[in-house]
């Protein structure tokens, strides 16, 4: 979607440790800028790319705090991070000011049917501080930034998909899994995975893809 060319500067925001970008960096050959509030996180990607020759800078940074000069990027990069930020708008004119004319951004996120949540899944939301909205409206703050070409996807059954996947391969290495951490972290792992089956399953959580591009 992104149509990757070498040389190109890709920001990643909340990059974990990397693994996103390792991908562009060593399969398109464009520079990775990744930022995460984990100083953990950021730990492990700067140890994954001791030696490696591609060009990739990761650093802890609060991506609401950060300031870039305006049309450093021409690609922003987002994996399930941004419902931990409240005011998307402002981070959305933000991204749109980083990125070069013609710049694309690509978001990955947590969203929630349209409506009044339930319950239970209001709850979720305020326990996590997650700040949730259904796909079009999502879309739509993107559009409000200034960008054009948006496009919003419900990727829920892609989502639900993965999970069952990565659900179905840790329950396969259990062993091996708890002999590395604790029976303690296994537990809270696939509690969590099926807690978002289960959620996804009822339609409350969804998941929505974004594209959009600078005018």
């Amino acid at each position: 979607m992104l149509d990757l060319k070498p040389g190109q500067k890709v920001l990643d925001v909340g990059c974990g440790i990397g693994g996103g970008d390792f991908y562009m960096a060593e399969n398109f050959g464009v520079d990775v800028v990744g930022i995460d509030l984990s100083v953990n996180m950021i730990s492990f990607a700067l140890e994954r790319a001791i030696g490696l020759k591609c060009s990739i800078e990761f650093e802890v940074a609060d991506c609401t705090k950060k300031s870039y000069p305006d049309n450093t990027f021409d690609v922003i990069y987002s994996r399930d991070t941004i419902l931990h930020i409240q005011d998307k708008p402002a981070l959305f004119r933000t991204f749109y000011k980083w990125l070069k004319p013609g710049g694309k951004v690509l978001i990955s996120d947590y969203c929630r049917k349209s409506g009044t949540p339930s319950e239970d899944f209001a709850e979720y939301i305020k326990q996590r501080g997650y700040d949730l909205h259904d796909v079009e409206t999502y879309g739509q703050m993107l559009r409000d930034a200034g960008f054009g070409e948006v496009i919003a996807e419900d990727r829920t059954e892609q989502f639900k998909e993965v999970l069952r996947r990565e659900l179905e391969r840790i329950e396969k290495e259990k062993e091996q899994f708890i002999s590395d951490f604790t029976e303690e972290d296994y537990n809270d792992i696939v509690g969590g995975w099926k807690a978002k089956l289960a959620r996804t399953g009822s339609g409350e959580q969804r998941w929505g893809l974004f594209f959009a591009k600078k005018k």
